[in-house]
């Protein structure tokens, strides 16, 4: 599967694009990501008990909202490709 990441969140993983091993879920794939990219990844990823997705981060599978999809338990196949930016705010 194929995982983008956006912004800042290049910085925290070194790279704008990976190729990542299948994970069978959100929940299963923020997880490896995180314990792959460390600390300031997960703390951006991932709500503090790690059972949800964290408040500052948007996820898309092919285009659509994990929102939409089932939130953190939304189901993933070897070819999805996810997105991950940071929220933006400003005006």
């Amino acid at each position: 599967m194929q995982i983008k990441f956006f912004a800042y969140l290049r910085d925290y993983t070194g790279c704008k694009i990976t190729d990542f091993p299948y994970q069978e879920d959100i929940y299963q794939l923020a997880h490896a990501l995180c314990d792959k990219y460390g600390d300031k990844l997960r703390g951006k990823m991932l709500s503090p008990d790690g059972e949800d997705l964290g408040e500052e981060i948007i996820i898309l599978v092919n285009g659509r909202h994990v929102a939409h999809l089932g939130g953190i338990h939304a189901k993933l196949v070897p070819s999805d490709i996810v997105s991950i930016f940071p929220v933006v705010a400003g005006g």
